[in-house]
């Protein structure tokens, strides 16, 4: 629970400091609105790819809005997605 709220609050820090919308996300990710909505109130549910395109749209660390630190095969698996 504790990560979750961590990670919702990043997302949404992010969206508001960079005036972001859900249907623009949604646009940029190529999904519908509903879905992003439902990824931000999980984000448990995330996929590591839409966990980084996330970062990416937002121009916000990865790690932030994970929760927190990430798990050391977690970032294993970004730094192989980004090479």
């Amino acid at each position: 629970m504790k990560y979750e709220a961590r990670a919702q609050a990043g997302i949404r820090r992010y969206m508001s400091l960079r005036r972001i919308t859900d249907d623009k996300i949604a646009v940029k990710q190529n999904v519908q609105t509903r879905t992003i909505q439902n990824r931000i109130k999980d984000p448990g549910s995330m996929q590591l790819r839409d966990l980084w395109d996330l970062a990416e749209i937002l121009n916000a660390p990865v790690g932030e809005l994970a929760g927190g630190d990430l798990p050391e095969e977690m970032l294993a698996k970004l730094i192989q997605m980004k090479l």
